[in-house]
């Protein structure tokens, strides 16, 4: 699990995988991140229990491990995984209709 994604809630669905969801208080709109052995889904999602499929990459992105040359470069699977839950947090916030709501408590 990703110690730095802690706002939410970590879930063991099964013994291969993890799963974060992060909805802020009286949203609809919020972030869900599936961890499994190899790979990540990183997904922005209305409520818990939202299913995509074949979701377009503004809703929902696989994440690999880093290749030769991203480790080389010093990104490791963390990095990726945290560079796509910001960008999915930002398209929540969109879609709740306040671009800033998940912005404002990295200020504190």
């Amino acid at each position: 699990m990703i110690k730095s994604l802690d706002k939410g809630k970590w879930t063991r669905p099964t013994d291969k995988s993890a799963v974060y969801i992060e909805i802020e208080p009286g949203k609809r709109w919020g972030i869900r991140v599936t961890l499994y052995e190899n790979h990540a889904k990183v997904e922005a999602v209305q409520g818990e229990k939202t299913v995509w499929y074949n979701a377009p990459k503004r809703y929902s992105t696989i994440v690999t491990p880093p290749t030769i040359f991203e480790k080389l470069r010093g990104i490791s699977f963390e990095d990726k995984v945290l560079a796509e839950v910001e960008e999915k947090r930002r398209v929540a916030a969109e879609e709740n209709g306040s671009p800033s709501y998940f912005m404002e408590s990295e200020d504190n």
